[in-house]
């Protein structure tokens, strides 16, 4: 018995073949079409797919499930997407039934926040752990919830997305249509953007810059390091008084930053807790730009 894992992104689809205990037998990547429909992106899958079933059945080991990571909204329970949050033309697109016709293997589909749950839940971070919250800071902010050993989705399929709570009703514009929430203060592109408010720069400044001026000492790229570890704790400790997890896993590309932002986040989040849940962990995602895929292939492991 093996899986396939695909984590269908903005610029690349990355695919897996897996065993049965979820080790990775195969990888590779390809781009994704930037003029292309959903139909032409669809049959492209297809083609990698049948490649990937011939190699399970050369090892003898025949495909059973496949799993698809996404990067936008979806509804899990009809395996459809609702919308790309990449590209356009992936509005309510039953890919999981089109899959399912023509290999006759089942297949389903998450939301990339989740499935980079469930990946730092079953193989990184929170291995041996069944109360997590898991949230991925990168150009936005999305996250993930596992509760006593099962994924949570929710009444509406979007439970997790701590990057949508609001900080302040009369914050800055959030790509939610509201205003003030955490990803409009915490995610790369507002760090960036509150880092340009503060120093009055013009230029365009990567989040990996800010930080390596920060660690240089400067002040500016300090000061925003600290606010942003604020924003994140407040953020945080509203889903930690409601779900009660044992950790916190970080991952995209602020689980790179090391002390620098992981030591003022703890300091910070034991000030906005509870006493009983001062000690909560807040610890960095393990497997890095792998998670995607591998929380595809955990998410046709882990079918509930």
């Amino acid at each position: 018995m093996s899986y396939i894992g695909i984590d269908k992104g903005g610029a690349r689809h990355t695919y897996a073949l897996a065993n049965a205990s979820g080790e990775i037998l195969l990888t590779f990547q390809r781009n994704t079409p930037r003029d292309g429909s959903a139909q032409q992106e669809i049959v492209s899958l297809c083609a990698e797919i049948s490649g990937l079933i011939s190699e399970g059945a050369t090892r003898q080991d025949p495909v059973s499930r496949i799993g698809i990571s996404f990067g936008g909204p979806v509804d899990a329970s009809k395996g459809e997407t609702i919308m790309s949050h990449h590209v356009k033309g992936w509005e309510h697109i039953p890919i999981c039934s089109i899959i399912e016709k023509k290999f006759n293997i089942p297949v389903v589909l998450d939301n990339d926040a989740n499935c980079g749950a469930l990946a730092e839940w079953k193989f990184g971070a929170g291995v041996g752990i069944d109360d997590l919250v898991y949230i991925n800071v990168g150009t936005g902010i999305g996250g993930g919830v596992v509760a006593n050993g099962q994924l949570v989705r929710g009444a509406h399929g979007v439970a997790g997305e701590i990057g949508h709570i609001v900080l302040n009703p009369n914050g800055p514009a959030c790509t939610c249509e509201r205003r003030g929430c955490l990803e409009s203060y915490a995610s790369g592109r507002n760090i960036e953007r509150r880092y340009r408010e503060l120093t009055g720069a013009h230029e365009l400044i990567s989040g990996q810059e800010i930080f390596a001026r920060a660690a240089e000492g400067e002040k500016e790229a300090l000061a925003i390091i600290w606010e942003t570890a604020e924003y994140l704790a407040h953020g945080i400790s509203l889903a930690v008084g409601i779900l009660d997890p044992d950790i916190i896993i970080i991952g995209g590309g602020l689980s790179e930053a090391g002390p620098l932002l992981f030591d003022p986040l703890d300091e910070a989040l034991a000030r906005y807790v509870i006493p009983q849940m001062a000690g909560i962990k807040v610890v960095p995602a393990k497997l890095g730009y792998e998670c995607g895929v591998i929380g595809a292939v955990a998410l046709a492991m882990h079918v509930q």
